[in-house]
């Protein structure tokens, strides 16, 4: 698989190498059969896994999101809104202390406080891009902040931080394509599971359907 991958890579055919490894697996825990370049993983199909954090802050009656803008040089989504820590999940590391990792290289969080983080359900989506089909899934995260905590990137991958009403951050979800489409995903669920997104809102079931119980 290296040897077809490289020589993809090398035709133009796979793009924005990543030199990270992902798990080619039948199930999430099984050892892999194989691994593959990360980059290459849509293109076969392969069901890749991540981790995305919702990091917030209560402030009064008030609930405010951190909410980062991914830096325009990467090789995917540049300029998007993301979550205030997202990462995929790469061979040879466990989820807990991979979110660990990726919060002090996206955020500068300290890992006593990465690691009060609160595990919700995972979420699984399927869609397909430019660059293959996306059979992944999520494993989410919430925390609560500190309203003086202040995240500062390290790996170049966020271009700036905004802490935003949850107010302001629904309506960007539902009148943009700001955020990175499974990132919108992400903060859907927080909305649901927070009760700001309620039964009496006119896309609500719909949405409860498709998030929760997908059709493929």
């Amino acid at each position: 698989m290296d040897f077809v991958v490289n020589a993809l890579v090398d035709e133009g055919v796979v793009k924005g190498v990543r030199n990270e490894r992902y798990p080619v697996a039948t199930a999430f825990g099984d050892g892999p059969m194989l691994e593959m370049e990360r980059a290459a993983i849509p293109l076969f199909g392969v069901r890749a896994f991540g981790i995305h954090l919702n990091g917030y802050v209560r402030s009064g009656n008030d609930t405010l999101m951190w909410v980062a803008r991914r830096s325009m040089n990467k090789p995917t989504y540049p300029g998007k809104l993301d979550q205030l820590v997202a990462g995929g999940q790469p061979v040879g590391i466990s989820l807990s202390d991979n979110l660990v990792k990726e919060c002090w290289e996206e955020a500068s969080m300290p890992e006593a406080l990465a690691r009060q983080a609160v595990p919700v359900p995972p979420i699984s989506y399927c869609f397909e891009c430019d660059r293959g089909l996306r059979p992944n899934v999520l494993f989410c995260y919430d925390l609560e902040l500190p309203m003086d905590f202040q995240p500062h990137n390290t790996d170049l991958e966020v271009e700036q931080f905004h802490l935003w009403p949850i107010e302001r951050v629904m309506d960007i979800v539902a009148t943009t394509v700001d955020f990175k489409a499974n990132c919108n995903l992400v903060v859907i669920d927080f909305f649901i599971r927070h009760g700001f997104l309620v039964s009496s809102h006119p896309d609500y079931l719909e949405l409860v359907e498709l998030l929760y119980h997908p059709a493929y």
